[in-house]
């Protein structure tokens, strides 16, 4: 090389060192500012998925949940909460294919194992609820916002993670700026506004300032104190009705008003087309107070209900028409099972719905009344220290969450707390932060310009003439509190007319008037940065209701496949006793899965194994044992080296042990 440099004059040769030293000084500078930006990046932090996962058609679950279910009322425990139909199994294939930059993945249950997983892959961990529960005195759990609430206790959990329900798969590549960007912080996905609290009472007319009749009630949190404290009371008055043929006994909600009672009643009977005969006698105890009491009356009331009986003979003979063949009679059998079954998971009530009303009505005591939108059908990007503050800030209703073993309406919905806790949460300004928003050429003073642009977001606009000379002498007034040496007006910060000293930061965090009025005036800020993404399941995920209806499913795959979006959820609502329909429905979704994620996972096992245990019980006692086995037989072994090695030296080593020790 240098002898190629020889026909070379020296001053060509200077300015080539010259050239190769100032582009060896820029590529360092940029390979250090290259390994300085990825380490700032998010993407350099480890991401977790976390999946919940239950088998409902497994018998030791299904006898828990009877035990449990006679004992409890008014619970959502309904058999399709519990179906498995492979979704866990194609979600996790869906994950491989479009986000393999996931760190780890987790599967919670309740100790269930899936036949097909394979335990000894590296990226997997099985979580069994009673690692992470708070309280065990509450397992086993059949309620999803039970183990959710709970789920920032895995151990060994990346600080940041996404939460999958295994309904939920992947239809294109995802990243991590699809939850979470430096830029726009957390992406919040919504669906749709929250339903009414009652009829004709959306949740916008509460607390909006004017009285709603239609949302004075309970479940509307009486109208948000709209219509007064004094007009918000509901009493409730047990009546009892006696029948000649049973006796039942109900309670009802009486909404008693301040005024005089009519001694005369009116009640409205809604009654079958079977004649009814009603002898009815009231007594009432005539109210006139101005208060709000209870008056006390009585009502007997006799009904004799005639219709024409029919014979049972009748029944038995319309009921063995139906009754030809042989597999009839077996499908009919394995109907009146899974009627069997249904008996036990009859829904009471919408658990999801009613969860959604009681969170809305926490919310709003602690944030104030506001319309809020449903999260959409998506992963959940979370943060362990937010859900910890979560826990903090509402202990009480996520205790009770935790306890119900059911789905049940006091529970705290977790998607749905958790983004409106994340939203609604602020932090007070501090001074310094005040003034270096402002100080816009970080001069560490505040110019006129700058004052300016202080005043816009302070007051309504357009600006007079009295605010800017107000806010001036206010600003005069801190400036002789106290002597700030040190710092002089630079050059061009204030006008030709103006009056203001030198505005330093030191002046400006040290008057106290002026910091309390600037925080007051500006407000608190956001804690966290985010940014909504609405009408979310029209563009960036899909939402299906599977109903027992072929060509309705059909259909909805058909869309599905049509336009496949980030993410995909399809819910069970099939109907238990259309056995033969969802059988069907069954085979055409696993076809469906399987064009879409024909090739296995790394989670999953070959083609022909399964898993021998099906519960982590299980497998962690044959576990125990193979190593007691595993134990004695090793000593065994090492037993019988020593006694072989031993023989032949035998004599050696008591001469030694003698010379040794015998002395």
């Amino acid at each position: 090389m240098f002898r190629h440099l020889k026909g070379f004059n020296g001053n060509t040769l200077i300015l080539f060192a010259l050239v190769s030293f100032l582009m060896f000084i820029y590529f360092c500078t940029r390979i250090r500012e290259l390994k300085h930006a990825q380490g700032n990046c998010i993407y350099q932090e480890p991401i977790d998925v976390v999946y919940t996962w239950v088998n409902g058609s497994d018998y030791n679950l299904i006898q828990d949940m009877r035990d449990y279910l006679s004992s409890t009322d008014n619970v959502d425990s309904s058999k399709k909460r519990y179906d498995d139909k492979n979704e866990l199994r194609f979600s996790l294939r869906s994950l491989e294919k479009f986000a393999p930059w996931i760190n780890h993945v987790y599967l919670v249950t309740n100790g269930q194992i899936p036949y097909w997983l394979n335990l000894d892959c590296e990226k997997l961990t099985v979580i069994t609820h009673d690692l992470i529960f708070k309280n065990k005195n509450n397992l086993p759990t059949f309620s999803s916002p039970a183990i959710e609430s709970n789920l920032h206790r895995i151990p060994g959990l990346s600080k940041r993670f996404i939460y999958f329900n295994d309904d939920i798969f992947l239809g294109q590549p995802i990243y991590l700026d699809d939850f979470y960007s430096l830029s726009k912080g957390y992406s919040i996905p919504l669906a749709y506004v929250l339903p009414n609290c009652a009829d004709n009472c959306p949740w916008l007319y509460v607390g909006d300032g004017q009285c709603d009749i239609s949302c004075n009630n309970e479940k509307c949190q009486f109208d948000g104190g709209d219509c007064g404290k004094d007009r918000g009371l509901v009493i409730y008055q047990p009546e009892t009705f006696d029948f000649d043929e049973s006796t039942e006994s109900y309670s009802e909600k009486v909404n008693k008003e301040i005024e005089t009672l009519k001694e005369k009643v009116q009640m409205l009977i809604d009654y079958q087309k079977h004649p009814v005969h009603l002898n009815k006698s009231i007594n009432a105890a005539k109210d006139n107070s101005k208060s709000l009491e209870t008056a006390t009356f009585k009502v007997n009331e006799t009904f004799s209900l005639k219709h024409p009986k029919k014979s049972i003979s009748q029944f038995v003979k319309d009921h063995n028409k139906g009754i030809i063949m042989r597999n009839k009679k077996l499908k009919r059998k394995r109907r009146n099972e899974s009627k069997k079954y249904s008996n036990y998971n009859t829904v009471k009530t919408d658990g999801f719905l009613e969860s959604l009303q009681y969170t809305q009505k926490v919310l709003n005591k602690k944030y104030g009344f506001k319309s809020r939108y449903v999260p959409a059908h998506a992963p959940i990007f979370l943060d362990t220290d937010i859900l910890q503050q979560l826990e903090n800030t509402f202990p009480t209703e996520f205790v009770i969450t935790e306890r119900n073993r059911f789905r049940h309406y006091d529970d705290m919905q977790f998607g749905f707390s958790y983004y409106y806790h994340l939203m609604s949460e602020t932090e007070e300004r501090t001074s310094e932060s005040i003034f270096e928003e402002f100080d816009s050429d970080g001069s560490r003073t505040w110019s006129d310009r700058e004052i300016r642009n202080l005043l816009t977001k302070i007051y309504e606009l357009p600006l007079s003439y009295e605010i800017v000379d107000h806010f001036e002498e206010f600003l005069v007034n801190c400036s002789e509190l106290k002597k700030y040496p040190g710092h002089v007006t630079p050059p061009y910060e204030r006008y030709i007319d103006s009056k203001l000293p030198t505005i330093t930061k030191d002046m400006v965090v040290n008057c106290k008037y002026l910091t309390e009025f600037l925080k007051k005036k500006l407000g608190p800020i956001p804690k966290y940065k985010y940014h909504i993404f609405k009408n979310a399941e029209k563009s960036l995920t899909t939402f299906k209701m599977l109903i027992s209806n072929v060509s309705d499913v059909v259909i909805n795959l058909d869309e599905i496949r049509r336009t496949l979006r980030k993410f995909i959820c399809l819910n069970d609502d099939l109907e238990d006793w259309k056995v033969n329909e969802n059988d069907l429905i069954r085979a055409i979704l696993y076809d469906f899965y399987l064009s879409l994620f024909p090739h296995p996972s790394q989670f999953e096992l070959p083609e022909n194994s399964r898993n021998r245990f099906l519960h982590i019980s299980t497998l962690n006692e044959w576990k125990r044992r193979h190593c007691i086995v595993k134990f004695i037989l090793l000593l065994a072994i090492a037993s019988l080296i020593v006694v072989t090695c031993f023989n032949p030296f035998k004599k050696g080593c008591c001469i030694i042990f003698n010379e040794l020790f015998c002395k």
